[in-house]
């Protein structure tokens, strides 16, 4: 057994940190990205389930005996997540398990896609050899950009956020068959993947180079009012041009929030995906067709400026493939003509990963960490998870409110 396999199961912290040291520069690497998810598998079985997260647990914990496939089916467009849970319910499954399960699936996946990117046949990563220590940087930058918390709290948004990515990155690396099979996962998962579907097929048949990346941006940004307000109103397919208008243009969602803790995260979010975009232009490689589909995607999420929600969702899947991107430069030192920009880049990776863990992914999920007692789960051997029971999930309920908040921190 694998010294990282075995770590795991005793101290799953050590059992990470030993994973990024046996990663192979030529290999799969499987068993390393294994054992980095099944990290947040353990970390994620005594998740609260506030947010979203309890909106699905009420919805699936009401499914019975007497549920059919066919009463999920006609309540629900994307139906993936609650045909799960009904499955899961009637095998007897805790709740527990389901943000667990796909915590995991999300660490491994977005791992993958940095793999299979990695994969795709260019002059670059043929003909350059990479150290050990750039290996890890750039799969540690890949681990540490997973906002897996947040992810798994908004479950079906997270999880068809990385099926799609994983998807578009088999595209062109490893089989389409298995594209079109993540593909329909993400858009089971959540509908609104369809549009990144619509903008990955046209990518096949329009290029946009580079330099158009930020005029399209400012194009599509101007435009956005009169576009959504226009096409929105006219799509009658199972009400989703009202729905999307009603909450997402003109309802709540459509507003810019005025915490100051949510403005603070949003603008260190989107400050690395700015740093990202600019070495990303930068750069002088090219990923065949993976550009493509890039070049385009980014100005089509400015469609969406005029709802804060809608355009965010979509922000976050560029930011993540930029991520991949620029961890592609560096790693094989793809179109990078000076040491000093290979250094600087090599920095902002750094930076990139520490506050994306640090501040992303730890202290703006302090409270959720705090009421899982997840913390303890990072250095404790899993085997004490053997004893957590349905009873002790449902401690939880009493301290959040219908909303999914938790009651003490309103």
């Amino acid at each position: 057994m694998p010294l990282s396999l075995a770590m795991s199961m005793t101290i799953p912290l050590g059992g990470l940190v030993l994973s990024f040291f046996s990663l192979d520069k030529k290999g799969m690497n499987r068993l390393p990205f294994f054992v980095m998810s099944m990290f947040y598998f353990f970390l994620l079985i005594k998740i609260p389930p506030l947010g979203d997260l309890y909106r699905r647990y009420l919805e699936i914990s009401a499914y019975g005996p007497g549920t059919r496939f066919s009463d999920i089916a006609g309540a629900h467009t994307d139906v993936l997540l609650y045909v799960n849970g009904w499955i899961f319910q009637l095998l007897k499954i805790p709740f527990f398990f389901i943000p667990a399960f796909y915590g995991g699936v999300m660490c491994y996946l977005l791992l993958a896609s940095f793999r299979n990117v990695t994969l795709i046949k260019n002059k670059e990563n043929e003909s350059r050899s990479i150290s050990s220590g750039r290996l890890a940087l750039t799969y540690f930058t890949i681990f540490s950009t997973l906002n897996i918390l947040n992810l798994v709290l908004g479950i079906r948004y997270g999880a068809s956020l990385v099926f799609m990515i994983y998807a578009v990155t088999c595209y062109y690396s490893r089989s389409k068959l298995r594209c079109g099979v993540f593909v329909t996962l993400a858009v089971l998962m959540h509908f609104s993947m369809m549009f990144v579907l619509l903008i990955f097929l046209a990518s096949l048949v329009v290029k946009v180079e580079k330099k158009y990346v930020l005029p399209l941006s400012i194009f599509f940004w101007l435009l956005s009012a009169v576009a959504l307000r226009s096409i929105l109103p006219s799509i009658a397919f199972m009400g989703i041009g009202d729905y999307a208008m009603g909450g997402y243009v003109d309802g709540s969602f459509s507003a810019t929030p005025n915490d100051s803790n949510t403005i603070a995260v949003a603008f260190i979010t989107r400050l690395l995906g700015l740093g990202s975009l600019v070495f990303y232009l930068l750069s002088r490689s090219e990923v065949k067709g993976f550009d493509r589909f890039l070049n385009l995607f980014i100005p089509c999420c400015f469609i969406m400026s005029i709802s804060y929600t809608a355009m965010g969702r979509y922000l976050n899947i560029a930011q993540y493939l930029l991520a991949i991107r620029i961890c592609y430069v560096y790693l094989f030192s793809a179109g990078i003509n000076s040491a000093k920009f290979r250094i600087l880049l090599r920095n902002f990776l750094v930076a990139f990963a520490l506050l994306s863990l640090i501040v992303i992914n730890i202290y703006t999920q302090r409270r959720t960490l705090s009421m899982g007692g997840l913390w303890s789960y990072a250095w404790t051997s899993p085997v004490f998870l053997l004893s957590y029971t349905e009873k002790d999930f449902d401690k939880y309920l009493n301290d959040i409110d219908y909303d999914g908040y938790w009651i003490k921190h309103r």
